[in-house]
C-alpha cells in the first residue's frame, strides 16, 4: 500500500475515533474528552490529532 493510501486510512480512523469520543461526552457516558479517550483506549500518540479534529468540529 502506498504512503498516501496509508495516510488517508489513518486520517479516517482518527476521525472515527474522534466521533466516538464526542458521542461518549455528548451522551454523558464520559465527563470529558480525556476520560472518553481513556475509555476507548486511544493510543497516546493519537490523542493530539484527535484533539485537533475535535477543535475543528467545535
Amino acid at each position: 500500500m502506498c504512503t498516501f493510501s496509508k495516510a488517508l486510512i489513518e486520517k479516517s480512523e482518527l476521525r472515527g475515533k474522534a466521533d466516538s469520543v464526542l458521542q461518549l461526552v455528548k451522551n454523558h457516558i464520559a465527563t470529558n474528552v480525556e476520560q472518553a479517550m481513556d475509555m476507548l483506549s486511544v493510543e497516546p500518540s493519537s490523542r493530539e490529532d484527535i484533539m485537533k479534529i475535535l477543535e475543528k468540529k467545535a
